[in-house]
């Protein structure tokens, strides 16, 4: 086998490697966003609020309502994607039943 023969056999054509979309991408961008934000305050809190126990809630407050808010947001694209799952195996029984 030549050079350029192997070359050849290594090289991709057509499409490129790709993944196929997930639904839980939005929540990825959500928990990102969140840990950015999250960072930020745990760099300005000691300015935002003077007392030990005031930045102790302000932390927790924030990591209380993101853990919530992602939780909402998992259990909503969870129950979208059962639905499309429930409503795509129906159609496919459907056709099935209308076959015989």
């Amino acid at each position: 086998m030549t050079h350029s023969e192997g070359d050849a056999s290594l090289a991709r054509r057509g499409k490129a490697f790709t993944v196929q979309a997930s639904p839980f991408n939005a929540i990825k961008l959500d928990l990102a966003l969140i840990l950015v934000v999250g960072i930020v305050l745990l760099i300005v809190h000691e300015r935002l609020v003077d007392d030990q126990f005031g930045q102790l809630l302000v932390v927790a407050g924030y990591g209380l309502a993101a853990m919530l808010w992602i939780v909402m947001r998992t259990r909503h694209v969870l129950k979208k994607h059962a639905r499309a799952v429930l409503s795509g195996s129906e159609v496919g029984q459907s056709s099935l039943n209308d076959s015989e």
